[in-house]
């Protein structure tokens, strides 16, 4: 006969199971981060290569495709516009629209892809 677990037994395995996961998903964040800090000083040199001519902002190395973005356009309200923001989400498409708003770009990235996996061959 099987006895069935003690509610403190039973509420510490999937805890356990949690636990786990977040460690885990904390360990890969934090190599990510790192590995994302190696990565921002060679993508720089690459936006310097791309200035200098060296490289087109579209290009193919090793079957990595390589693409390169100007930033995300977004706009700068006037602060009157963003009080009232959050109640009346239409006074910011009649500011872009009356021209009162400033256009500006977000910082430049490159979009960069894996190389595709071939088809099986059957």
């Amino acid at each position: 006969m099987v006895m069935p677990a003690a509610p403190a037994e039973a509420a510490s395995a999937p805890s356990d199971a949690i636990d786990a996961l977040l460690d885990a998903i904390t360990a890969i964040k934090s190599q990510q981060k790192q590995l994302e800090q190696q990565l921002e000083p060679l993508l720089d040199a690459l936006g310097e290569a791309m200035a200098t001519g060296q490289l087109d902002p579209s290009f193919s190395h090793n079957d990595w495709a390589f693409a390169h973005s100007t930033g995300r356009l977004s706009y700068e309200f006037p602060p009157a516009v963003q009080q009232i923001e959050q109640q009346l989400k239409a006074a910011k498409d009649a500011s872009i629209q009356q021209g009162s708003a400033t256009e500006k770009r977000g910082k430049p990235f490159w979009t960069i892809r894996p190389p595709k996996t071939q088809p099986l061959p059957f």
